[in-house]
């Protein structure tokens, strides 16, 4: 998530400006988050495979002030984890699905949610 955030700060794109990237929707007006935009990074599924890599399942929600923006920021969040990587614990991502849009059914606030498999290196036993 950390590397999430370090990315989405550099992207020039006007959707992923002052993005909050958390992964709790916060404590907004019934239960959303309590600014826009707001990318929710959850964790869907885990697996381990020791000694080498885990796999999990990533949900990313993207609330914003239009579908059509949600689903952009959602891409491209989803674009910055399923990219090439540095050196570092998370391997690669494959996306799962793209971003589709919505209405969150509790806040009535536009939103978009994609998901992607992420391999990262376990971290080694002391």
């Amino acid at each position: 998530m950390r590397r999430l955030r370090v990315q989405l700060a550099t992207v020039t794109d006007p959707a992923a400006e002052l993005v909050q990237v958390s992964t709790e929707t916060g404590r907004g007006h019934d239960g959303g988050p309590p600014s826009l935009p707001w990318l929710l990074v959850a964790e869907d599924g885990h697996r381990w495979d020791w000694p080498a890599v885990q796999r999990t399942v990533i949900r990313l929600t993207c609330w914003h002030r239009d579908t059509h923006t949600a689903k952009r920021l959602a891409g491209i969040a989803l674009g910055a984890l399923c990219a090439p990587q540095p050196a570092g614990a998370l391997l690669r991502g494959e996306a799962v699905s793209a971003p589709i849009g919505g209405i969150d059914p509790y806040t009535a606030a536009p939103l978009a949610t994609a998901s992607l498999t992420a391999y990262a290196r376990t971290p080694s036993r002391p």
